[in-house]
């Protein structure tokens, strides 16, 4: 199967020998093999999981769509972090700085938006000693 995995700023993760995928849909998660029906679901915040045969890869994803049309599989996450690259420095500062924000007077839609970035984070934070 072939696989691109785009986030809101950069290509993530491309691939044209996929032999299994897990997406975390909001469904519940989702395993996808070749041969797969077409498909179309939005994502949660979890751990794409990626296997080409040699190597399982781990992706953290913020959200996203992801759709699966005659084994060429397209992500587009809202956000997304190869698991190697988290740094446990920064998560704590994003998750300070949005409980800070949270406290303050906001509009109900940045408050939404922040909540949903804090949850990302702790999740990141988790993923770090998984």
């Amino acid at each position: 199967m072939k696989l691109k995995v785009i986030s809101s700023t950069k290509n993530i993760f491309e691939s044209d020998n996929i032999v299994e995928l897990y997406a975390p849909c909001t469904e519940g998660i989702v395993g996808i093999l070749p041969g797969y029906t077409n498909f179309i679901s939005t994502l949660e915040i979890g751990v794409l999981k990626i296997n080409d045969g040699k190597e399982i890869f781990k992706i953290i994803l913020n959200g996203g769509m992801i759709q699966v049309v005659k084994d060429v599989i397209l992500v587009l996450a809202d956000e997304a972090m190869h698991t190697d690259a988290l740094i446990k420095d920064e998560i704590e500062k994003a998750i300070n700085d949005a409980q800070k924000k949270i406290a303050s007077k906001i509009e109900p839609s940045e408050l939404i938006r922040l909540e949903k970035q804090l949850r990302y984070e702790k999740f990141k934070e988790q993923q770090l000693g998984a």
